[in-house]
């Protein structure tokens, strides 16, 4: 077992923060709502200032409803980090290694070893490589600390393991 690859590093709340940000966004159903809200609160302006005459108000919240849902993410993201600061674990500084038969993760108070055939993708998202052994959870690995040939290497080795277990 050769070790190819060792890196270290920290993820900020701030570098957290925009990961959660991108990965709530992304979703349809947070661009489905988000633009509910955002319909409930410009409508009813346009009528009142005289743009419009009316508007479907079967699709209308109130302004409180509206705003919860325009901004479900930031409150989320809100949430997840008073969560992230107050949970040690999370601050702690980790190690990835890479090697031919899998991902070796290690911080301060855990160590794990999980096989390439263990994770089901891969996946780039805002400045993060996202190792997904499930559809909800994944690891992050930040891009600024590996090159493009180590980022190509795993995404090979995760597809390798893929196609293996069809």
């Amino acid at each position: 077992m050769k070790n190819l690859l060792s890196i270290s590093f920290k993820i900020s709340p701030l570098e957290y923060a925009k990961f959660l940000l991108a990965s709530y966004y992304i979703k349809p159903t947070t661009i489905i709502l988000a633009t509910m809200g955002l319909y409930s609160l410009i409508m009813p302006a346009l009528v009142a200032y005289g743009f419009l005459d009316h508007y479907n108000k079967g699709l209308y919240f109130s302004f409180p409803y509206a705003l919860v849902l325009l901004f479900y993410p930031l409150i989320m993201t809100g949430l997840i980090l008073l969560t992230r600061l107050r949970n040690t674990s999370l601050k702690q500084e980790m190690r990835y290694e890479f090697d031919d038969e899998g991902v070796h993760i290690q911080g301060e108070n855990f160590k794990s070893d999980l096989s390439w055939s263990n994770f089901r993708g891969v996946r780039e998202l805002a400045g993060f490589l996202v190792l997904k052994p499930s559809a909800r959870e994944g690891y992050l690995v930040k891009k600024s600390v590996l090159g493009t040939d180590e980022i190509t290497y795993i995404k090979h080795k995760i597809a390798e393991a893929k196609g293996l277990r069809k």
